[in-house]
């Protein structure tokens, strides 16, 4: 009995250092990031989209109020972010370079519902890498 309850708590600890890790390597490419949002937008669940905003404040009002803040937001906001992210995609590949003080930036193209119709839909999402983790810049 207790090899069995060993067991399985080790089994318990090892699903939980794996969901841990997942949830925090969704930084590690600019791709991962953005599938966060649509992920967040698919499951309802936003609890990472506050850390998808750069640390230093260099992102533009929009991403942080309608993707990293969302969380705190009007029920039709959230509405409204659900509508437009969760049958979006991304659509192209990612392009990177470098800004010109040096700092890594990606361009990564997705497709969104714009309200506004399908010639409005392809978008580019700007991201800055920062201390090793993408984070949303603009779009």
């Amino acid at each position: 009995m207790k090899k069995t309850s060993f067991i399985l708590i080790c089994c318990f600890a090892f699903i939980i250092v794996a969901a841990q890790s997942k949830s925090e390597n969704f930084q590690s490419d600019p791709k991962l990031v953005l599938g966060e949002v649509f992920r967040a937008a698919n499951k309802q669940d936003y609890s990472n989209l506050n850390t998808l905003c750069p640390p230093n404040k260099t992102n533009d009002g929009d991403t942080q109020r309608y993707i990293c803040d969302i969380a705190s937001s009007s029920e039709q906001t959230i509405n409204e972010f659900i509508s437009y992210f969760k049958n979006a995609r991304v659509s192209g590949e990612v392009t990177y370079f470098l800004s010109s003080d040096g700092t890594e930036m990606a361009k990564v193209p997705f497709w969104f519902n714009h309200p506004s119709g399908e010639s409005r839909s392809n978008e580019t999402m700007n991201m800055v890498k920062v201390e090793g983790k993408w984070y949303l810049s603009s779009f």
